[in-house]
């Protein structure tokens, strides 16, 4: 049996200590606290989105078989997120690292796709310098700030420290995995990893890549790109940039997209 129509993938959204209203009002959400993060499709443990039908309103529950054959083998993740504060700054591992530490079969490798003009962003260069501010927290030494705009693109490999900074709004593809090793958290009430971070920085070497003003991606991990009033074949996620609606397209179904999306692949 397979699947026979285009998916809808409803919004999990997450409360977050550095988050805005951005979110609460996209979604309509009642929430007293800010929304940081909108998982808008995911089939992480625990943080499964639900998905329907676009045409039959099926509800597809995570233990039906055929969503199970079509979409759950799917490793990446995709979010909105928008912040009005700095986010700690973190690390994530590599797959090996992610089951060494953790016994997860992935590590976080991801990508921003900045949805409005001024975005920020800090990330380290040089891993062993940034090993000693661990130590001493000296974090002004060891991270270059940048800024970016809409359309700007930051790849972020697994190992590469990095925070993002108040008034950015963006898309994040990445691997199917929530492992982050906070290494500093701007004096907030949170738990820092630093251990298990140390063990990130001595075993990866950082790196990044910047493209501003970009239509497409392509990673080891996944691609992207945008489209606008076109005809697509699954496998492949979809996003709306203006509603953010969130469609998901079946091995085998075809769909014809109105207004602009941007097309995620592995």
């Amino acid at each position: 049996m397979k699947i026979s129509e285009p998916l809808v993938s409803k919004p999990l959204v997450c409360e977050k200590v550095w988050g805005d209203e951005n979110l609460n009002r996209i979604f309509s959400s009642q929430n007293k606290q800010k929304i940081g993060e909108a998982w808008l499709f995911s089939f992480y443990p625990g943080m499964s989105n639900e998905l329907y039908g676009l045409s039959t309103f099926r509800v597809y529950g995570k233990s039906d078989e055929v969503l199970r054959d079509e979409i759950s083998d799917f490793p990446l993740l995709l979010k909105l997120i928008s912040c009005s504060e700095w986010l700690s700054v973190q690390v994530h591992p590599d797959d090996s690292i992610a089951r060494e530490l953790e016994n997860y079969e992935r590590g976080k490798t991801e990508c921003w796709y900045f949805l409005k003009n001024g975005g920020q962003a800090m990330i380290g260069k040089d891993n062993s310098a940034i090993a000693k501010a661990v130590g001493n927290e000296n974090w002004e030494d060891v991270l270059e700030k940048k800024s970016f705009n809409f359309q700007d693109i930051l790849y972020l490999p697994a190992g590469t420290v990095h925070t993002m900074g108040p008034g950015s709004m963006l898309l994040e593809i990445q691997q199917s995995s929530d492992i982050t090793y906070r290494l500093y958290d701007w004096g907030r009430d949170r738990p820092v990893h630093k251990e298990k971070g140390l063990k990130v920085l001595s075993s990866i070497r950082a790196g990044y890549v910047i493209s501003r003003n970009s239509q497409a991606f392509e990673s080891p991990f996944f691609r992207f790109r945008k489209i606008k009033d076109q005809l697509c074949e699954g496998f492949g996620v979809y996003v709306n940039l203006d509603s953010y609606k969130t469609i998901v397209l079946p091995r085998d179904v075809s769909y014809y997209f109105e207004g602009e999306y941007i097309e995620y692949k592995k």
